[in-house]
């Protein structure tokens, strides 16, 4: 019956999210329904979108997802929101891995080390991966399966992958075949960067924008509670 459930679940997620983003992208994975109700630790990786110390050089005060109005707003916090209304006892960590964008062959995965078996990863990063300037670019799709890997050793972790949000189409290209290649459910929001009443500061997300990242993400996730 629960398996039932999740083709049921997952078919209505697409019909709901063709209609609404005809650009949006899904690879779908079914449910793992031995993982309903038992999501406790969640974590988000990801880059400014996520999280972004004050920069007033860029006119930016926040120590959130930039260009969120306030903490509140930006996805990362509705989605503890949703989450906590769901179970007050998941735990959320989340962490800024631009290092990683940046050189994923040096990067030191001890710096994710409290970050490791979670019971759901979000992986949301892409944005600041320059392939035409990065001689090691060849290389990041590895590096990225590699540390995904080093988060999940015991491979139980329901796994979400977030393309990126500017139309860097290699990139994201090459992020949405991995997560082909792997059947891990992927969410597509590339399509709304070119909505320019989406963005904000530096071509950030805004508060509008933060929320239609968060719902999709959300749409997926809420079938484990």
């Amino acid at each position: 019956m629960l398996k039932l459930y999740s083709y049921i679940t997952i078919l209505s997620f697409l019909i709901l999210n063709i209609s609404c983003k005809k650009a949006e992208i899904i690879y779908p994975k079914p449910i793992d329904t031995a993982m309903i109700g038992k999501i406790r630790t969640v974590i988000i990786l990801g880059n400014s979108i996520v999280m972004y110390p004050p920069d007033p050089n860029i006119g930016w005060l926040g120590n959130w997802g930039l260009d969120a109005s306030v903490q509140d707003n930006d996805f990362v916090h509705i989605l503890i929101r949703n989450l906590q209304l769901k179970d007050n006892r998941i735990i959320v960590k989340y962490k800024n891995i631009a290092d990683f964008e940046a050189n994923a062959v040096s990067f030191p995965l001890s710096t994710v080390d409290t970050f490791r078996n979670a019971d759901l990863i979000v992986m949301k990063i892409g944005e600041n991966v320059n392939a035409a300037a990065d001689p090691n670019y060849h290389q990041f799709i590895s590096n990225y399966d590699k540390l995904l890997q080093y988060l999940d050793p015991s491979n139980k972790a329901v796994k979400l992958i977030v393309d990126g949000f500017w139309d860097h189409t290699l990139v994201n290209n090459d992020i949405r075949n991995y997560a082909l290649s792997k059947q891990y459910p992927l969410i597509s929001i590339t399509d709304l960067s070119s909505v320019s009443k989406n963005k904000g500061l530096a071509g950030h997300p805004n508060d509008k924008c933060m929320r239609l990242i968060a719902d999709r993400i959300w749409a997926y996730i809420s079938n484990y509670f």
